[in-house]
């Protein structure tokens, strides 16, 4: 019988969030405690509305609270939203009847690990900054935390935000640097996973999805700015790095490989801010023998080829 995962979806909800809560309320290894909110893709209240709109789309009743509108500095990374200003395609999509709760994103990220020590595992889809939060308050209850997912950095590749940081890190680099170094387990799920296997072409986005159900359009109707983007970087396809990311935790064959490292967030101002260097372990470095203790494994191999005609399926159900 398959590990029932206990989880909170830290998010910064835009298209592929989407994609990744729909993957998640769907999935029978996981049990969506909550959804936290932080301001990344788009404002808070705008991300909220999206993570509403998605999770009600397939019938998931599991609260949204709202959590951090800037980063921990309180100092923004510029980056605009390849998803377009609603971060769901600008296309009417969200209209959700529900609302967050009243319980502040920190608190019942707090509660619940308090309520379930060494159970809880959190899917971080966005910029962490409601968890570096959570560990300022109360760190002694974060080291209680089973496990630490996350769709940040560029892996072993390059990023998005700049040629070596990843969007998530860049938006608050303060904040995963804190959550490398709490001292929990942290699977790293980085921007070489979603990589060419793991893209929707602009025709089957056309042909399959746009032809599909609810599901299906909502997803593809939600893609269209971010396939206006990659068109422009001659690129006719998507890319989901967030369902990506939530598949190696719901789907228990997906990712083949993990990498033992230390991970290194760059935070000083310059070229680099927002970069994560990964010392693999056991590794001897000519001018390091020595590196710090490893404090994440990075998932290095997965079923890429398989990602896209299996979570269409998961669309279907």
């Amino acid at each position: 019988m398959a590990e029932i995962h206990k989880v909170i979806i830290d998010s910064d909800t835009a298209g592929d969030d989407a994609a990744a809560l729909i993957l998640a309320a769907r999935s029978k290894n996981l049990d969506i405690l909550g959804v936290t909110v932080a301001a990344g893709n788009v404002s808070l209240q705008q991300g909220a509305d999206n993570a509403l709109a998605a999770l009600e789309l397939v019938g998931c009743d599991a609260p949204v609270y709202l959590g951090a509108t800037a980063p921990l500095s309180g100092e923004e990374q510029e980056c605009f939203s390849v998803y377009g200003s609603d971060g769901m395609g600008d296309a009417d999509l969200v209209h959700p009847k529900g609302k967050p709760q009243e319980k502040n994103a920190v608190d019942f990220i707090l509660d619940t690990i308090r309520e379930n020590p060494y159970e809880v595992e959190i899917m971080a889809l966005g910029p962490v900054t409601n968890l570096a939060l959570a560990i300022q308050q109360d760190r002694e209850t974060m080291l209680k935390v089973k496990r630490i997912w996350s769709m940040g950095t560029a892996g072993f590749g390059p990023g998005n935000a700049t040629p070596v940081a990843e969007f998530n890190v860049y938006k608050d680099a303060d904040a995963y640097k804190m959550m490398l170094e709490l001292g929990v387990p942290v699977t790293v799920i980085g921007l070489d996973m979603d990589d060419e296997p793991t893209w929707t072409s602009e025709e089957y986005l056309n042909t399959v999805m746009k032809n599909g159900n609810e599901v299906q359009q909502f997803m593809a109707t939600a893609a269209g700015k971010l396939l206006e983007f990659k068109k422009g970087n001659g690129i006719p396809a998507v890319d989901l790095p967030d369902a990506v990311a939530m598949a190696c935790l719901a789907w228990d064959d997906f990712v083949e490989e993990t990498t033992l490292c230390y991970g290194s967030c760059i935070t000083d101002k310059g070229e680099t801010y927002g970069m994560v260097i990964f010392y693999k372990d056991g590794f001897v470095y000519d001018s390091m023998p020595k590196i710090g203790k490893a404090n994440v494994s990075v998932v290095s191999k997965a079923k890429k080829s398989e990602f896209v005609e299996r979570l269409n399926r998961v669309f279907c159900e």
